[in-house]
């Protein structure tokens, strides 16, 4: 199902489902709604992605990250490098001499389901740690501008979403190397 048509749509929709599951995530910290529904509508983003790019496209666009490497700082001070690397990232432009090289770094879905269920335990044992029962809900006092106040069960939802999002990740990443 890659036509070209899809595949615009979905490089349109793509940030705005991803804005509307951050939306329904901090929404649902005082409403129905949070971290599992917000997972899922961002999940539905990435499948959409999938089907229209291919898998590989996916995990390269919005799961790999490129950081840059100098092997050694000029003589010249820390404003030539910033400099040079400038012209290298932004213009394309080839230094002679000097050795520029990436490292790629992919976060993998195991990852982000680990990291997940991390924060969604670790949102209840501070209950325990404070000797009231598990999942004990507390809050901080100052409140944050549009989300509200911030709490446990919030880190709760977090980890919820984190582990809905690596999850069908994972799915659909299995399911579309064939």
């Amino acid at each position: 199902m890659k036509t070209i048509i899809f595949a615009t749509a979905i490089r349109i929709l793509t940030p705005l489902f991803l804005l509307f599951s951050i939306y329904i995530l901090f929404r649902g910290h005082n409403h129905p709604g949070g971290g599992f529904i917000g997972g899922l509508i961002g999940s539905i983003t990435f499948v959409f992605h999938v089907l229209a790019h291919g898998s590989q496209r996916t995990a390269k666009e919005y799961f790999s990250l490129k950081l840059y490497r100098y092997e050694k700082l000029p003589a010249q001070g820390q404003f030539n490098y910033f400099k040079r690397f400038i012209n290298h990232k932004f213009f394309n432009r080839e230094i002679k001499g000097e050795p520029w090289g990436y490292y790629l770094i992919r976060l993998r879905p195991s990852f982000v389901m680990g990291t997940g269920l991390v924060m969604a335990a670790g949102s209840g044992m501070v209950g325990l740690f404070k000797g009231d029962p598990f999942m004990t809900g507390y809050w901080l006092d100052a409140k944050v501008p549009v989300i509200g106040s911030v709490g446990t069960p919030l880190l709760f939802d977090m980890g919820v979403y984190q582990l809905v999002l690596g999850m069908v990740l994972k799915i659909i990443f299995t399911m579309s190397r064939d």
